[in-house]
């Protein structure tokens, strides 16, 4: 029974334990989420630039998630064609909270046991009291944290290291400290060091030294084989020679003041004291004078006739009371402190105060003239308030800071092919996982006053499963985000602009309401406005749920430390604020507001299908004001005391959160057959309370039988916000493949000012950037109207060399496949509508669809039918630029099947033509496209609206004049194309820069997004002659990457291009330049 009694507490109240530190969720849950699903949020330290996270622990706990599904797929087959219930993330998160649960009762368990046999069963009993009654406990057994697991492995080496059965047990606890430093924490190492001074001296001291060393050998080289498991599966995640625990300790400890821990943040010495007041409250006391009392007692006349163990010297108990003084003094002293870094002293603590207990009980029993009751009265006593503080501060943290945990479970499934928006703004860091949102949900940033850096997501991999690799090679490259390097990250806290999401493209928001709050401009009332008259505010906002939330700030100091029953005056003891759940609604025509109040979703009524009951508003809108325990939290608080009467709780968590999914698909719901929700009077629910306390007081503390208390009170059927209810099923976004002609019509242009065919010059785009970084990145920005196409005084070299290439190439250079026709049709038309506007003194619009060139003498007749030729050909006559159109298809991916790629230097229309725009860019090679740009630029193609026009840059190296073709890299005919094929290192004089000026829009009437492609050419020599050219440029060239630089040919120019950048530079400094004004003369992309 005593050994059993930690897994019914921890697994009864795991589905309860908040998540304490956003650490757990952005460095473990996340990362397993991208394990287990693909998808989720990767921080800096999961950077292989970092690799300050184990991989191979996280994967060791993504197993039992994945483990969990394919039960649940087994248990349910008749399920299978529910894939809402299968998708169910919830119940793996909760699964691993049951496996971890498991796991530390059975590690408190086996020390336990080690106790009882090796020092003393009082001191055991005591042990066991200390650990499952404290709040600290309760919130580290189930954290999924580095520390928690640490703490795991020092139990189990502690229980070790105290074994004497058939021997000396060290090696296997140091093995145990091994693999909590390698897997867990690397400071966890510190903890041997009691045990190997207390394994040296008792051997000395016997003459049994070369005994105790090869024990130590032993156990340190089964460490080093652990180290070796470790450093062999990160460098295979992250691709490169890594040691993970190595690369913490470097960061932690060896780093400068602009980096490591303290950037984070700061406490002062005695923050651990009172967390640990907090957390233990008599049993932290009690830890705190045990050794000091351990060996005052050895010296004491009572120590004869009752040491604290006969089997433990003072030798054995000094080294198994010290290491929790160790942990304290070593972290103590360190500035950024966290609540979680004493998790691995925590068995240790709890063991301090037993054994202070244990030896203060037997000075009580010394005492004359002090009657045998009033000895049991305060022992009971102190025990009394001991448990009952602990149980009071589990129950507040089971209560007052779980409502993350539930409000995300209110944002309903939606069809596989939507992608959902899930925004957070300052309530960031209490997001709890990507398991809590629906499969095709994605979690976004919004700004707030948190000027640090946050996570990002995880590259997400569209590979199709290979039957001809194995698993694990298929696995490699749908999860090659663990190697791939993350855009935005550094290890100095700096921020990521770049991780922000604008609020328009927020699906729905969560956000929390402070009744002492004041909104400002960056950080709104989102949750008022959507509760304000009329709803929504500016963006259209409508709340789908609001749970309580304890506010630390407005709530008394006992409120805020542990919970108080209903006979205590709610209203005097807490504030709770709101978290909500809110939706953006973006237009009536898009979607109409739902008839059911309380929740409301954007994607149809899949899960809303019976009327809702009027109560529902009442619930889910709770107002900010109201400073009370709802009937819910009640519900609560009773629900996570009963957890402690049973040991079959785990069972019934898990299959609560399955109810949780059952209920939004019509699935039966009654798989329990008690509840644990609802009361019907809140007097039997105190009494409930009282005889819960009573009975595990009389149990351990009075040495009796456990009798079997059921709590078996009907409860009212209340509204259930995730249950099917009656909405206006919205307007369907529109299919794959099918496009609806928008009445969108571009804006007429002004003349180009002063634009002359013979004196007009190209614009100096200049698009590279100092390094030392290269960012790789679609690097959009909004394009002027005016502005979509270019034209100069180079325009009749760039027009005779398209026609030449238009004879000899024909097809191989323009082609428009049927069924791009009428998009290519629609292009031209638009060019024929622009051109005469912009450019009155080159083009002489002739009519509807007509249009003359003055200086050719060339007509084009929109019109005609027949076309004179292919419509691309036609545009290809009208502009500098070469053309391209993109169209989707049902399977959603955009194909290039309208071309005029003239002069496009290095690839042939022939290799892309009617490839979707992945493989484009995957067949060339293009770096960073898949980890960096393909999902983004997907996105962007999907979203990209007639109205909103885009324009990027880039930039190469030639090393010919060859504007149409570069023959440097081979013959355009030829098979084997590349830089390979280039002249090493030809004089400066052979060095071209080519830039691109690349603007995409969609066409209203077809759908087809148009990218225009204009090449500008100059030779290296002439743009060095600009100021700050040379040493920016220089500077761009070294901060490519070794992709990109393979990419770019560098290798085959890079060594006389810098050389003569470097010497350009110099001569502009020596001549005067002033570095510092180079913004106010060349900003970007000029």
């Amino acid at each position: 029974m005593a050994r059993g009694l930690p897994l019914a507490i921890e697994e009864g109240l795991q589905s309860y334990a908040p998540i304490q530190d956003c650490d757990e969720v952005f460095n473990f849950w996340e990362p397993t989420h991208y394990l287990n699903h693909g998808d989720g949020l990767q921080t800096w330290e999961l950077s292989p630039v970092y690799a300050i996270r184990s991989w191979l622990y996280i994967a060791i706990h993504a197993v039992p998630i994945q483990t969990t599904s394919w039960l649940s797929f087994m248990a349910w087959p008749s399920l299978v064609a529910r894939p809402s219930l299968m998708a169910s993330k919830v119940v793996g998160f909760y699964a691993l909270r049951a496996l971890l649960a498991l796991v530390c009762a059975t590690c408190e368990a086996r020390l336990f046991s080690t106790i009882s046999r090796f020092m003393s069963a009082r001191i055991a009993t005591m042990f066991l009291v200390a650990t499952v009654t404290s709040a600290g406990t309760f919130h580290a057994a189930t954290s999924y944290l580095s520390s928690t697991f640490a703490m795991y492995t020092f139990t189990l080496a502690l229980s070790a290291f105290m074994d004497l059965t058939g021997g000396r047990r060290t090696a296997q606890g140091l093995t145990w400290l091994g693999i909590g430093t390698i897997l867990g924490w690397p400071f966890i190492a510190a903890l041997c060091f009691p045990f190997v001074a207390e394994e040296l001296v008792s051997a000395v001291g016997a003459g049994d030294i070369l005994p105790a060393l090869w024990r130590l050998t032993d156990g340190f080289l089964r460490s080093l084989l652990v180290l070796a498991v470790e450093v062999t599966t990160d460098s295979a995640f992250y691709h490169r020679i890594t040691s993970v625990p190595l690369n913490i300790v470097l960061y932690n400890v060896f780093s400068d003041s602009s980096r490591g821990p303290d950037i984070y943040g700061t406490e002062p010495w005695h923050f651990y004291i009172r967390n640990l007041l907090i957390n233990f409250n008599v049993w932290f006391l009690l830890a705190l004078v045990s050794l000091p009392v351990a060996v005052l007692h050895h010296f004491s006349p009572i120590a004869i006739k009752r040491p604290i163990s006969y089997r433990t010297g003072i030798l054995r108990t000094v080294a198994f009371t010290s290491p929790f003084y160790l942990w304290l003094a070593i972290f103590t002293i360190q500035p950024h402190k966290e609540e979680r870094f004493m998790y691995p002293i925590y068995p240790a603590l709890a063991l301090n105060a037993a054994v202070a207990l244990h030896t203060l009980l037997i000075w009580l029993g010394r005492v004359p003239y002090l009657p045998a009751s009033a000895k049991f009265a305060l022992t009971i006593g102190l025990l009394l308030a001991a448990t009952v503080a602990g149980i009071l501060r589990t129950v507040l943290l089971a209560t007052a800071y779980t409502a993350p945990l539930r409000i995300y479970r209110h944002i309903p499934e939606q069809p596989a092919d939507k992608l959902v928006n899930v925004c957070v703004g300052k309530e960031w860091y209490r997001f709890p996982s990507s398991y809590h949102l629906p499969s095709n949900a994605r979690l976004r940033f919004i700004k707030s006053e948190f000027t640090g850096l946050l996570p990002g997501p995880f590259y997400e991999s569209n590979h199709t499963w290979n039957p001809n690799k194995s698993r694990l090679a298929n696995l490699a490259v749908a999860r090659s985000g663990t190697w791939r390097v993350p855009d935005g990250m550094n290890d100095v806290n700096a921020e990521d602009l770049g991780k922000y999401t604008p609020v328009a493209e927020c699906d729905y928001l969560v956000d929390s309401r402070l009744p002492s709050w004041t909104p400002t401009d960056v950080e709104r009332d989102w949750i008022g406005e959507a509760q304000g008259d009329g709803g929504g505010g500016e963006l259209g906002w409508h709340v789908v749920h609001c749970d309580t939330f304890l506010d630390q700030g407005s709530t008394g100091i006992v409120g805020r430390m542990v919970w108080l029953p209903a006979i205590v005056p709610a209203d005097s003891n807490y504030t709770y604020r709101t978290l909500c759940d809110v939706e953006i609604l973006r237009g009536k025509s898009i979607r109409a507001k739902r008839t059911s109040a309380g929740l409301f979703d954007r994607f149809g009524t899949r899960f809303h299908q019976s009327p809702a009951p009027p109560t529902i508003r009442r619930r889910g809108l709770v107002p900010a004001a109201q400073s009370r325990i709802s009937t819910p939290h009640r519900a609560r608080e009773i629900s996570v005391v009963a957890g402690w009467a049973w040991v079959a709780a785990s069972g019934l968590c898990i299959m609560d959160s399955v109810n949780t999914w059952l209920a939004p698909n019509g699935l039966p719901t009654r798989i329990l057959d008690m509840s644990f929700e609802t009361y019907s009077t809140w007097e039997s629910a105190r009494l409930a309370i009282l005889v819960v306390f009573a009975t595990f007081t009389t149990v351990w503390l009075g040495k009796r039988l456990l009798r079997t208390i059921t709590i078996r009170v009907k409860g009212r059927r209340t509204s259930d916000l995730e249950k099917p209810r009656t909405a206006l099923k919205r307007k369907e976004e529109r299919a794959f493949g099918q496009w609806t002609p928008q009445p969108f019509t571009r804006p007429t242009p002004p003349p180009y000012p002063s634009w002359s065919l013979a004196a007009t010059k190209p614009l100096p785009y200049r698009p590279f950037r100092y390094g030392p970084r290269y960012n790789i990145n679609m690097g959009l920005r909004p394009m002027d109207w005016d502005s979509w196409i270019e034209l100069d005084n180079h325009f009749p070299r760039f027009h005779a060399d398209k026609a030449q290439r238009i004879a000899q190439r024909g097809t191989r250079c323009c082609r428009t496949a049927p069924e791009a026709w009428d998009g290519a049709l629609e292009l031209l038309e638009e060019l024929i509508a622009y051109l005469p506007a912009r450019y009155p003194s080159l083009y002489r619009r002739d009519g509807a669809g007509k249009m003359t060139n003055v200086w050719s003498g060339e007509t084009f007749d929109a019109t005609a039918r027949p076309l004179a030729e292919d419509p691309m050909q036609m545009c290809a006559r009208l502009v500098q630029d070469d053309l391209a159109i993109m169209f989707e298809r049902p399977d959603g991916q955009y194909y290039l099947l309208a071309g005029a790629i003239l002069l496009a230097g290095f690839w042939r229309l022939d290799d892309k033509f009617g490839m979707p725009l992945s493989e484009i860019h995957t067949s060339g090679d293009v770096p960073g496209f898949k980890e960096k740009l393909e999902k983004g630029m997907m996105n962007f193609f999907r979203r990209i609206k007639p109205e909103s026009p885009v324009l990027r840059n880039n930039y190469f190296i030639q090393v010919d004049d060859e504007l149409p073709w570069s023959s440097s890299i081979g013959s355009e005919d030829g098979e084997g194309i590349g830089w390979f094929t280039a002249e090493k290192n030809k004089a400066i004089r052979h060095h071209y820069f080519r830039s691109e000026r690349q603007s995409l829009r969609r066409l209203p009437r077809s759908g087809g997004v148009v990218f225009t492609i204009r090449t500008y050419f100059h030779p290296i020599t002439d743009i060095c002659q600009e100021p700050y050219v040379p040493g920016r440029l220089a500077s761009a060239v070294r901060s490519w990457g070794d992709d990109v630089s393979k990419y770019k040919g560098k290798d085959r120019y890079g060594d006389v291009l810098l050389e003569y950048l470097d010497k350009k530079h110099a001569e502009q400094v020596a001549d005067g330049l002033d570095l510092s004004k180079e913004e106010e003369v060349r900003a970007y992309p000029y």
